[in-house]
Parts: structure tokens; C-alpha cells; sequence
């Protein structure tokens, strides 16, 4: 069953953890303001995941994660 990018959960933020160590825990993108807190990341369908690149990260190592591992583990 295919899910229309309408109705496709936004449970997804792009995380970086040299960003993170360089930008004192603002190590999530947001599509508005750059590198963030992870409250104020933009969340992402897994729909927008499979087509988007990741943005520019130090060491190229952005990446995506699941919102409530964020929450758990970096907030």
C-alpha cells in the first residue's frame, strides 16, 4: 500500500553530530534557520526522506533520525 506524501507521519530529523559538538547541542536541521535545538528541527514524512538530500554538515556526517530517539537521546 502506498502512502500519498499528504498523508505520510512527519517523524523524521536530520542530525548531526559534528554540528552538535561545534554548535553547542544545535546539531538539527531546520529548513528556516539552519542548525538547531532539536525542538525547533524540522520534522520530515518518510516520504520527504527517501527524495531529499541531507544538508551540508562539518565531516559530511548529517543524518536522519526517527523524532522520539531525538527527543530520548539528545534532548
Amino acid at each position: 500500500m502506498l502512502i500519498s506524501p499528504r498523508h505520510s507521519q512527519k517523524n523524521q530529523v536530520i542530525y548531526s553530530p559534528n554540528e552538535s559538538a561545534i554548535g553547542d547541542g544545535a546539531g538539527f536541521w531546520s529548513n528556516d534557520l539552519g542548525w538547531v535545538d532539536v525542538l525547533s528541527a524540522t520534522r520530515f514524512s518518510s516520504w520527504e526522506k527517501a527524495r531529499l538530500n541531507l544538508p551540508m554538515s562539518t565531516g559530511q556526517d548529517a543524518r536522519w533520525v526517527e523524532i522520539g530517539k531525538a527527543l530520548r537521546h539528545y534532548s
